[in-house]
């Protein structure tokens, strides 16, 4: 008996690793646990919260940041990345 992992995405099943065999062979599938969803964190839609930490930085340090959210019109801390 050879144990494998796999996620069934509600059509097919897809092994988390490759089979330990090549023939065909009988199996039983047990669902164990649902996987939770990936979410996306909502975007920060006020840029301001960035200025508590304006405290902790230089002031040439603020300036720049600063200048940076003025020339880049869409600016977003809170855009999800690729």
């Amino acid at each position: 008996m050879y144990a494998v992992k796999g996620v069934y995405d509600g059509i097919n099943f897809k092994l988390s690793e490759p089979a330990p065999v090549q023939e065909e062979y009988e199996v039983v599938i047990t669902f164990t646990a649902p996987l939770k969803k990936k979410t996306l964190k909502k975007p920060v839609k006020d840029q301001r919260g960035i200025l508590k930490y304006f405290g902790t930085w230089d002031k040439e340090t603020v300036r720049c940041v600063l200048d940076i959210m003025k020339e880049r019109k869409n600016f977003s801390l809170g855009r999800p990345e690729p």
